[in-house]
């Protein structure tokens, strides 16, 4: 009798190509055949036969039909995943390929935090940038929830972000390796910093008629500064600015003169720097989370993130 699985992988490897899942994402992603012929620029009949052939290939349907369009099947839903991947890494190689071509000796994809720690970022560009031959390399800046997503959407190689090891936010196809971790400290603008420090506790009604500076939501330090005003019995105050890149933090602190925010010591140090902002001396009531370098499991470029992990690890370990 013949094996039904081995009939598919026989017929997703002769018959399946990357123009394929391509259709399966758009499909997914509109929802509709009209839209995806315009989109794709095929007749809407090409798109109707190439979902039937793919769909017969899978022995089994991966769209059905409502009032509101498409909609994928469980089937559908697995098959369009791993198509999203299988584009990601057809473009990775692309890009692979370039970057040998140009010279290289291929191409590494780096996301990190905006607080990323700057001793930790110029460890890892000494070591990226003396490899020879040459690696050409794409920088993103983003939290961490992004970038975990990142990697697992085969778009980003490794990420220099925060996780706790027993938190299960990286989960099972995520390694990782903790690096260092970050004191959280109030930074103040200058003209402020007189006032708030009179006092030998913080002084949560006076910190909630500041000049607030928060960061994107679902964020740590975001958590951190709910958590003080929750503890406390007030209400969160509104932000005057919402920001997350460092330099537009320090140029707010130099505009407002009541603003305040909660920063990574080595980063709230740095914003520091001229005299237009004041680091408060307290004790924050929570942590951060510490940060880590983190990668897809199985991931083609392991070797050489490995590498990166013991480059950062050793400047790290001299102190």
């Amino acid at each position: 009798m013949d094996n039904p699985s081995l009939l598919i992988q026989n017929a997703v490897e002769s018959r399946i190509k990357v123009r394929h899942y391509r259709l399966l994402v758009a499909l997914d992603q509109l929802r509709s055949v009209t839209r995806v012929a315009e989109t794709l620029g095929i007749s809407q009949p090409s798109v109707t036969r190439s979902l039937a052939d793919i769909e017969a290939v899978f022995r089994t349907p991966l769209f059905f039909r409502t009032g509101r369009g498409l909609e994928p099947t469980a089937a559908g839903k697995v098959v369009i995943a791993r198509a999203a991947h299988a584009i990601s890494e057809s473009q990775a190689l692309l890009g692979e390929l370039e970057s040998v071509q140009a010279g290289f000796q291929g191409r590494l994809r780096l996301g990190f935090i905006p607080y990323a720690s700057t001793r930790v970022l110029d460890a890892a560009w000494a070591h990226l940038l003396s490899l020879r031959p040459r690696v050409s390399m794409t920088a993103t800046e983003d939290v961490t929830g992004p970038l975990l997503a990142a990697l697992r959407a085969r778009t980003l190689d490794c990420a220099i972000c925060r996780f706790s090891p027993d938190s299960g936010d990286s989960g099972d196809d995520i390694e990782h390796v903790l690096l260092y971790h970050q004191r959280a400290r109030l930074v103040v603008a200058r003209q402020s910093a007189a006032l708030l420090t009179r006092y030998s506790e913080l002084d949560v009604a006076r910190l909630h008629e500041m000049d607030w500076i928060f960061p994107p939501a679902g964020t740590p330090i975001g958590h951190m500064i709910e958590a003080i005003f929750t503890a406390a019995g007030r209400k969160l105050p509104v932000p005057a600015l919402e920001a997350y890149a460092v330099r537009t933090v320090a140029s707010a602190l130099r505009t407002l003169p009541r603003g305040i925010t909660i920063l990574p010591d080595d980063i709230a140090q740095a914003v520091c720097v001229g005299g237009a902002a004041e680091i408060l001396p307290y004790v924050l009531p929570s942590s951060l989370p510490p940060v880590g370098l983190a990668w897809l499991r199985g991931s083609p470029k392991s070797d050489r993130i490995v590498a990166l992990r013991d480059a950062l690890l050793a400047v790290l370990q001299a102190g």
